[in-house]
């Protein structure tokens, strides 16, 4: 998918990584998602260059990425978004695979809002749980939660990899990523292999408008937003690792629709 799309991003404008933090980098935002396939976005694609830019760093547009997700042993992360809690919590290390950049972040969703936390570190420590990380994420936690909530034990938990381009918005007020070939894979198990979620693309878009142009042009295509589509929570569901997954019965649904649309 990645040869298609980047010959369609030749024709947008670009943006310096410098330029996105300066105007678009919306760590605190409403998060909207939805799921196509890759012939669905390449269309869409055509339509969003008038009013996004693309993110381009020396002479790539599209980057790889690698996460670890961090959990409880029980999963506590996972079961907060799959009971619907109000607060709920995510923990990641993130590697930036095309700079060699790392970044830990904690990502908290309160009534529909995301805020996102985040430190860098040497990108030899991803996927580890170092003192310096525990730290963050303790004071991070308890800024968040009652302090009569305990800070729980955390480790790495699922790993995802995967392509992203990032788009935004000529105005500033808007920010797409667009993720594709994405794999997934259970830490906990020495055996396990990666689930490959073939022709899925998850578009988000991270803004603090009510109405944004990319939900304008997804309606104007009959494309909805997803209920429930959590890369890490997609990821403990098809490891196998959840006790239940009620609220992502629908998305699964959908992401194998996709699936099924290449055989």
């Amino acid at each position: 998918m990645a040869t298609t799309f980047d010959s369609k991003l030749n024709n947008f404008s670009s943006i310096t990584l410098t330029e996105l933090n300066a105007s678009a980098s919306f760590l605190k935002r409403i998060d909207r998602k939805f799921l196509l396939t890759g012939k669905q976005f390449s269309e869409v694609l055509e339509e969003l260059k008038e009013n996004f830019q693309v993110l381009q760093i020396v002479d790539k547009k599209v980057f790889s990425y690698d996460n670890v997700y961090m959990d409880t042993d029980d999963y506590f992360f996972y079961n907060q978004h799959e009971n619907k809690q109000k607060a709920r919590t995510k923990v990641r290390t993130r590697l930036y695979k095309d700079s060699d950049l790392a970044f830990f972040e904690y990502k908290q969703k309160e009534n529909g809002i995301t805020s996102k936390y985040r430190y860098e570190f040497p990108s030899d420590e991803h996927g580890k749980m170092t003192k310096g990380k525990k730290r963050f994420f303790e004071g991070v936690w308890q800024s968040m939660y009652d302090s009569t909530v305990k800070v729980p034990k955390i480790f790495p938990a699922i790993k995802t990899r995967y392509k992203r381009i990032t788009l935004v918005d000529r105005l500033g007020g808007e920010r797409l990523t667009i993720d594709f070939d994405i794999r997934t894979l259970d830490l906990r198990d020495e055996d396990a292999s990666e689930t490959n979620l073939k022709n899925l693309v998850i578009i988000e878009s991270k803004s603090l408008e009510t109405n944004c142009k990319s939900l304008e042009i997804m309606e104007k295509h009959g494309f909805k937003q997803a209920k429930s589509c959590s890369k890490y929570s997609l990821g403990v569901v098809y490891s196998g690792l959840a006790k239940k997954y009620n609220t992502f019965k629908d998305t699964m649904k959908e992401i194998e629709n996709i699936k099924n649309e290449m055989k």
